[in-house]
């Protein structure tokens, strides 16, 4: 990367999150980011799933033993093994919290939303190996993702719909910003908030500028030369050459 001067405060080498040959160059420099205006945060629940903590799961459930009362009738073992399963659920994957806006393409999930965060935090301390094999999943998410959104669109039927799908996958839909307004916020209410602040209570129309006089127009001997002069030189413009006359004879000079 050249640049006329040194901006950037880090800058990291990683597996791209899109499918290409090419690695991604991330370069940060200190900015105060402004966030959208109508962008919405919600906090989502979900449950992390990474390898290491299947591994670590079915090392455990390789020696678990569930004991069933034998006399006990099929709810109350039903709700047994049910809460052994709620406690491994809880134990091995852990319910998170984490925030999603409404600005985020549909493919970011909440799973891919705190895979994105661990590979920025990666990348910032430097393991841009570890960044790289969260790109690769990152990427695997977000094109089993995309294949399910396009997995009903027939281009043979409807190419303009099969490129509306592949828009909104890109661009996101038009129709989500509109899911989540602002509460009081309305047309008029900007209209009269524009108006407001756009009026000057103490302003006074301008007076019309005189572009003409409105005295008597006196014709000059120097009109009546420049009309003669261009006068065509034919015979048959003899009757512009009287009006000209005439009009002469009846100015004052």
């Amino acid at each position: 990367m050249y640049v006329n001067t040194p901006c950037y405060s880090t800058v990291r080498v990683v597996e791209s999150t899109v499918k290409s040959d090419h690695k991604a160059v991330v370069a940060y420099r200190d900015y105060v980011h402004v966030q959208p205006l109508n962008k919405r945060r919600h906090q989502r629940s979900f449950r992390l799933r990474t390898p290491a903590q299947h591994a670590r799961f079915l090392e455990y459930a390789s020696a678990l033993n569930i004991d069933l009362d034998d006399s006990a009738d099929a709810q109350t073992n039903f709700d047994t093994m049910y809460d052994v399963m709620l406690d491994l659920l809880d134990t091995f994957y852990p319910e998170r919290e984490i925030t999603v806006t409404s600005s985020d393409p549909p493919y970011v999930t909440p799973t891919v939303k705190a895979l994105l965060r661990r590979k920025n935090r990666l990348m910032r301390a430097g393991r841009t190996d570890e960044a790289g094999s969260i790109a690769a999943r990152i990427r695997t998410i977000i094109t089993r993702s995309s294949t399910r959104w396009l997995r009903t669109v027939d281009t043979r039927k409807s190419a303009k719909k099969a490129w509306a799908k592949v828009r909104e996958v890109i661009k996101g839909s038009t129709t989500r910003a509109s899911d989540h307004k602002i509460d009081g916020l309305t047309a008029q209410s900007l209209n009269n908030h524009y108006a407001t602040i756009s009026t000057d209570k103490g302003y006074s129309a301008p007076r019309p500028k005189l572009t003409v006089s409105d005295g008597l127009s006196h014709v000059t001997e120097k009109t009546v030369f420049r009309m003669l002069d261009t006068v065509l030189s034919k015979v048959d413009d003899f009757a512009t050459f009287k009006k000209v006359e005439v009009h002469a004879e009846n100015s004052t000079f």
